[in-house]
């Protein structure tokens, strides 16, 4: 792990490198905190040792915004004194140390010590489904819920469902789940959090599955950058095999980066013409994103008198192979949201359940499919 010293002078850069020298390779030093950005975007460093100096608000704010675009770096801050409110304004920073400047350079060692800590290799190598809808009121929420609940169910699966859906989003409510804490807590102050918060801090639904939810009015809450997306996207991988996120229907940077970071991409829609002229303008957004040659996969929502020759001539007419078709069952759909459960509990015997079955087998076979090919592609190559 690199540790950046940023903030303090000459001789006391030399102290502190030299004091956590066993534990954090050198990254650099930053004197002039003008350029800490800068370095971090060079050397991207694990850690970040800075001192707040005169003006902890302003180097306080510093941080807020280097740490939205680099949210893996995690930060100690040096401060000259550490009461409660300067320890809480670090926190809120997102900051995920604080030591005091006449304390070091033992306090910076013991610092950097626990946070080296925290860190544990990964246990899992999980796989993210991103939920799009074609245009507004398509049910992505419904059909991510459910999907995650069938995957839960399989194998004792690890499995979370993440409500990207950032200022309309209501996955937590629907599902009856108190959102603390938020996926927003762990969007802007992840990188503070220790693997068993990951994997344990969220709600459970009775589907089985964890939920990384949204919690009241968010129109005031701090723009989500693309870095922090990533950042999110490879911690949960990290701790669960199945990722689902529902990230709502509209095209922007938080929808587009989590299309990027999936390995399954899901345009959901309904059988009518402005769902499908919807549909097209988001298979050509996420082709753009240069995903291969499958980019996406559609499923027809509240589906009608299917067939498979139906299926197929949706799936030409959009340009997108149909990944499945979910019945319309408006009853099932709505007693279960009543409740704040989902299919497989509130209706198990349903057909709109047994959808949800065939779509997860569908996804997993395609999966598996892929891994065929690459096994195939690797043996060939050095036959």
């Amino acid at each position: 792990m690199k540790l950046l010293l940023a903030g303090v002078t000459d001789p006391q850069a030399r102290a502190l490198r030299d004091a956590t020298a066993e534990l954090a390779s050198d990254g650099g030093f930053v004197r002039d905190l003008t350029m800490l950005e800068t370095a971090i975007a060079q050397i991207r460093p694990e850690m970040v040792a800075i001192y707040l100096g005169l003006r902890p608000g302003q180097s306080l704010q510093l941080i807020r915004k280097v740490k939205a675009l680099y949210p893996a770096s995690q930060f100690i801050a040096i401060a000259d004194e550490t009461g409660q409110a300067m320890t809480q304004s670090c926190v809120e920073a997102g900051c995920a140390d604080i030591v005091l400047l006449s304390e070091c350079p033992r306090d910076l060692h013991r610092a950097v010590e626990g946070l080296r800590g925290r860190e544990k290799v990964a246990d899992a190598d999980g796989v993210i489904t991103a939920v799009l809808g074609a245009k507004g009121g398509m049910g992505t929420t419904t059909v991510a819920a459910n999907l995650a609940a069938e995957l839960a169910s399989r194998n004792n699966q690890r499995v979370a469902l993440v409500d990207l859906h950032v200022y309309l989003g209501n996955a937590a409510v629907l599902l009856d789940v108190k959102a603390k804490p938020t996926v927003l807590w762990f969007l802007q102050r992840g990188s503070m959090a220790d693997p068993r918060t990951w994997s344990e801090a969220p709600p459970v639904h009775r589907g089985g599955f964890r939920v990384f939810g949204l919690d009241g009015d968010v129109t005031n809450a701090d723009p989500i950058s693309a870095e922090q997306i990533v950042f999110l996207c490879e911690r949960l991988k990290e701790r669960y095999d199945h990722i689902v996120i529902d990230v709502g229907s509209d095209i922007n940077e938080v929808s587009l980066t989590v299309c990027s970071a999936a390995q399954r991409r899901l345009v959901v829609l309904a059988d009518e013409k402005t769902a499908r002229v919807g549909a097209i303008r988001r298979r050509e957004a996420i082709k753009a994103l240069d995903l291969g040659p499958q980019p996406a996969r559609v499923v027809l929502n509240r589906a009608h008198d299917v067939t498979p020759e139906s299926l197929n001539a949706l799936g030409d007419l959009l340009g997108l192979p149909v990944a499945g078709a979910i019945t319309n069952a408006w009853a099932e759909v709505q007693l279960a949201q009543d409740q704040g459960q989902v299919l497989r509990l509130a209706a198990p015997r349903a057909q709109v359940t047994r959808d949800f079955k065939t779509l997860a087998d569908a996804l997993g076979g395609a999966n598996q499919a892929e891994e065929d090919r690459r096994k195939r592609t690797f043996f060939t190559f050095f036959r």
